[in-house]
């Protein structure tokens, strides 16, 4: 994630949502990047779609959403489609674990977790994501979430493969 400040517009998601519903495998194989953002969350069941579908993309930046974010398969093609889309960061109550680790080392999406205590009502509401200061201010509430720990060089190179990369012109691998 090459910049400090993440801003723009909220959505939100309930619990459990699963990996197929944020890229349905009835639309494989998969085109490119272009068809992967018009399908991000095209079944999850809300009154407001994640992506225009005039438009093909989706103007909402953060996802709040409830617990076990990205269950199901561990199907890759799910941050991919949200990151296509125009998400850039989401903020869940739990996050199954590859799609936490699938995000982490692609680099498209920063997963934070937090108890946030947002619901529908947030959607469209705009939310800033400051990664230097560790905090996210939405609808007048601020929130401070932790380090990644022994992934946060992972992070900072924007995934593992640049990582690795970066690893490797130093001569650490």
């Amino acid at each position: 994630m090459g910049t400090q400040v993440i801003s723009g517009l909220a959505y939100y998601c309930g619990d459990y949502v699963n990996t197929d519903v944020m890229s349905p495998g009835r639309f494989e194989p998969y085109t490119g990047p272009d068809q992967l953002s018009s399908v991000a969350l095209i079944d999850y069941e809300s009154d407001i779609p994640f992506v225009d579908p005039k438009i093909g993309r989706s103007p909402y930046t953060v996802i709040f959403a409830g617990k076990e974010f990205g269950c199901g398969s561990s199907r890759e093609t799910a941050p991919q489609a949200l990151y296509y889309a125009g998400a850039r960061v989401v903020i869940a109550r739990s996050f199954a674990n590859i799609f936490f680790r699938n995000c982490i080392n692609m680099g498209l999406l920063l997963p934070l977790r937090s108890e946030h205590g947002f619901d529908e009502s947030v959607i469209g509401k705009p939310v800033e994501v400051d990664l230097f200061n560790r905090k996210v201010e939405c609808s007048g509430k601020v929130l401070h979430f932790p380090d990644f720990g022994p992934l946060a060089d992972i992070v900072a190179a924007g995934g593992l493969t640049n990582y690795n990369k970066q690893r490797r012109q130093r001569k650490e691998i």
